[in-house]
């Protein structure tokens, strides 16, 4: 033995030392798995291959043919035929019929507001009312010179009483007057005829005569006027006069009513927009009061559905924290009042306003009224269109993929062949319940379709039926 094999065993030797018994048997027993396993893998592979072919031999020398694979368990259903209506459900809002924001019609300054948010106000009821000072002192003074045109008027249409009397009273003392000149006249004129009298005093007789003559028809036409009254130039004066002053104390009462803002119908107060001692400009807002004897509920109805919906239908509607006691699942009844003929397009919706009105309950008393529906509640509203005739499947038949959705219809056993499906394209419409409507297909009415398993069909294949135990 050379030096260098003495010393390489002697570094085995000492390599081998420094591991544990169990672990040098470890390694021994891998080693030799690997070699094993090394020699006898192509022998196996050699083996299988042969035993493949020599299989493969036998079955076409023979004629032998690979087993089937059996008949698809599925549940079917028949397709129906019956009438539906298109439903559509929809989220709407509740307001009230009337809104009215009341607004101040002269300008002033705040000097009563007596009423409170929530309150229930009656027509006619004062919510605000401005200082009156100078409105009433300038209302008084017109109506005194509005007393003073009706006495005047009042005097000029009817005489008094007094004033006619003492006309007449003039006329006849005038109309004595001269028939005792006129005697007179006629005496002296006889005596003159006979030369008894001096001329001077027949001359003298025929002035006093015509002057008397003169006073009498003066006198006359005095207590003529008297009687007649006015002129009728003077009366329409005095009449023109009377109404304009009536009118301006009208207007200047007016004037005064605008100060005083009250409740233009019965509602609620459901907001303050002033207080005492604010200035209030004309136009400013003095309160807001809405009426709640009858509700309209805003619905947006999309434009796929819209013509099916037409006024005076009658709809129902399920409102959360409310029920009418007058319907046994506690739904409201309303009916459609007005359809607005434009969307907010602007905003890229295309759902058209339907404004559907219903009559509310009201509890409490007369004085502290209590609604039920209230503004702002929201409403889900139920709309049915017109029936028709259609086809009907189950919801559970439909497969949907991106070519587009079918169901799976059962091909009846013939000629001793099982029973197998096809593949039909339908498109899905309206449903009802557990069943939607189809339509594009040549589905009729008693045709049995696959509910349960098409997920795991292909179309021909062959399928073994088990029929549902009812028909819910």
């Amino acid at each position: 033995m050379s030096d260098d094999t003495a010393n390489n065993q002697a570094r085995h030797q000492v390599n081998c030392g420094s591991r544990s018994p169990r672990a040098n048997a470890s390694m021994t027993a891998t080693r030799n798995c690997l070699l094993t396993a090394l020699l006898v893998f192509p022998v196996i592979i050699g083996c299988s291959s042969a035993v493949s072919s020599k299989t493969g031999e036998e079955q076409l020398s023979t004629g032998a043919v690979p087993p089937a694979r059996p008949p698809a368990l599925v549940r079917v259903r028949e397709v129906r035929q019956q009438q539906i209506a298109p439903r559509l459900v929809a989220v709407g809002t509740v307001r009230p019929r009337n809104v009215s924001v009341i607004a101040s019609a002269a300008d002033g300054v705040v000097d009563e507001f007596s009423q409170e948010q929530g309150s229930y106000v009656k027509v006619g009821t004062v919510l605000a009312q401005l200082r009156m000072l100078s409105t009433e002192l300038a209302l008084d003074e017109q109506r005194a010179v509005l007393a003073e045109r009706a006495a005047q008027h009042q005097l000029i249409l009817e005489p008094r009483k007094e004033d006619v009397e003492e006309a007449e009273a003039q006329h006849l003392a005038s109309a004595a007057a001269f028939a005792h000149a006129e005697q007179r006249l006629k005496e002296l004129q006889s005596l003159a005829s006979r030369g008894a009298t001096n001329p001077s005093a027949v001359d003298d007789a025929e002035l006093t005569y015509n002057e008397v003559r003169h006073r009498m028809l003066a006198a006359k036409a005095v207590f003529q006027r008297v009687s007649a009254g006015t002129r009728k130039e003077e009366k329409l004066q005095a009449t023109a006069r009377l109404q304009a002053q009536q009118k301006h104390v009208a207007w200047l009462e007016a004037e005064q009513e605008k100060r005083i803002t009250r409740a233009p119908f019965d509602g609620f107060l459901v907001q303050e927009q002033t207080y005492l001692g604010q200035w209030l400009s004309k136009g400013d807002p003095v309160a807001t009061m809405v009426q709640l004897d009858e509700v309209d509920v805003e619905v947006p109805v999309d434009q796929s559905f819209i013509s099916q919906v037409a006024i005076g239908h009658s709809v129902r509607l399920k409102i959360a924290g409310t029920s009418d006691p007058s319907s046994a699942d506690g739904r409201w009844t309303g009916t459609v009042n007005s359809i607005v003929p434009r969307s907010a397009w602007e905003t890229g919706s295309r759902s058209f306003p339907v404004i559907v009105r219903i009559k509310n309950l009201i509890h409490g008393t007369p004085d502290f009224p209590v609604p039920t529906l209230r503004e702002g509640m929201v409403a889900e509203v139920e709309f049915f269109g017109s029936s028709f005739q259609a086809t009907l499947v189950p919801k559970d038949t439909l497969v949907r993929t991106s070519r587009g959705t079918f169901v799976f219809a059962i091909n009846p056993a013939t000629d001793g062949k099982p029973s197998s499906v096809r593949q039909v394209m339908v498109q899905p419409g309206i449903s009802q319940d557990e069943w939607i409507q189809v339509s594009g297909s040549d589905l009729e009415s008693g045709m049995l379709v696959v509910t349960e398993g098409a997920e795991r069909l292909r179309p021909f294949q062959s399928v073994q039926l088990i029929p549902e135990t009812s028909d819910e």
